[in-house]
């Protein structure tokens, strides 16, 4: 149900992949832990990267496989996660420099969201979240902090923070307290 969610958001075959084995982990919960499915993300990781050697899948497919494997569930406890959270998963997913594969993320979330029955035309507003999250991120302007004569690890650090503080700010402004 997933992938059909998938292939309505997306004609994207690197969407649809990933939709489809972001939870492969979930093949190897114990049982006794059933319906619950705690830490499949990190089970899914060596699983779908395994797939992608076999199926010589392409980096596109497999990089975006593994970032909605990893993540998924971070994405949909969005509106939950505190700034500093937010901050570090979108620093995680390379979402300041590779935007495109971002948003691919946020349409396999939502695909995984509306991935059951009932609820496939409910909204995500999650996705919309994020994604302001990281437009607020942007607004941080790195030239500040080297103007301030920052550089290396003081200077990643700064960053780090000042777009924590700009995560702050858009969470404020929305009335959304996690």
């Amino acid at each position: 149900m997933s992938l059909q969610q998938a292939c309505r958001l997306s004609a994207s075959v690197d969407v649809r992949f990933a939709t489809l084995v972001h939870d492969l982990g979930k093949g190897q919960t114990p049982r006794e832990e059933w319906p619950r499915h705690h830490d499949h993300e990190r089970r899914s990781l060596p699983l779908v990267r395994d797939l992608c050697q076999r199926l010589a899948a392409p980096k596109s497919a497999r990089d975006l496989a593994l970032a909605v494997a990893q993540f998924h569930t971070h994405c949909h406890r969005a509106l939950e996660l505190k700034p500093a959270t937010l901050v570090t998963t979108l620093e995680k997913l390379d979402a300041f420099r590779r935007s495109e594969r971002f948003g691919d993320f946020l349409l396999c979330c939502e695909a995984d969201a509306r991935g059951r029955t009932g609820l496939e035309e409910r909204d995500y507003p999650q996705a919309e979240y994020f994604a302001g999250a990281l437009r607020a991120c942007t607004q941080v302007k790195v030239n500040d902090l080297v103007e301030k004569g920052l550089t290396g690890a003081a200077l990643g650090q700064a960053l780090h923070q000042a777009r924590i503080h700009a995560v702050k700010e858009f969470q404020r402004e929305r009335n959304i307290t996690p």
